[in-house]
């Protein structure tokens, strides 16, 4: 018997869409924020199946652009109350700049800092994670739904 999820088409091959489906899950029930060894704990998974995660995580089978956008509009469906100003849609953004100091860690980039305080040094080699999220009316507040 098939599964019946289907993978939509920004996944190349069913795998890395059951994979990310998994990855998702664990996302959404894991205790603490320890990467992909956390996703292993809170779904009881083996072991085994870590670089499984991992692979999928950095798969080429994924097309990024097109999950990103397939999201978003799914998110507009999702939440069809968004807030707006002047009739359109809110958006907001935020971004940090998280400081490394390993040799050789992937993505790890030259970063300037922009700050009041000159106790800070001007550029620092690090991570930097940047988020665009849609702003929606839950109730008597608001929450931003992320993106991007």
């Amino acid at each position: 018997m098939g599964c019946p999820l289907s993978a939509p088409s920004c996944f190349l091959l069913q795998g890395p869409f059951l994979w990310f489906a998994l990855i998702v899950a664990g996302l959404c029930v894991r205790r603490d924020l320890l990467g992909v060894t956390s996703i292993v704990r809170a779904l009881g998974l083996k072991p085994a199946l870590y670089s499984n995660l991992l692979h999928t995580i950095h798969s080429t089978a994924i097309d990024l652009d097109q999950l990103s956008s397939l999201w978003t509009r799914s998110a507009c469906e999702l939440f069809p109350d968004p807030v707006r100003f002047n009739d359109r849609l809110v958006l907001l953004g935020d971004g940090i700049k998280i400081a490394k100091q390993g040799r050789r860690m992937p993505a790890v980039k030259l970063l300037h800092q922009s700050s009041d305080s000159n106790t800070k040094a001007d550029y620092i080699m690090g991570h930097s994670h940047q988020a665009i999220s849609l702003l929606v009316n839950a109730g008597s507040s608001a929450f931003a739904v992320p993106l991007v």
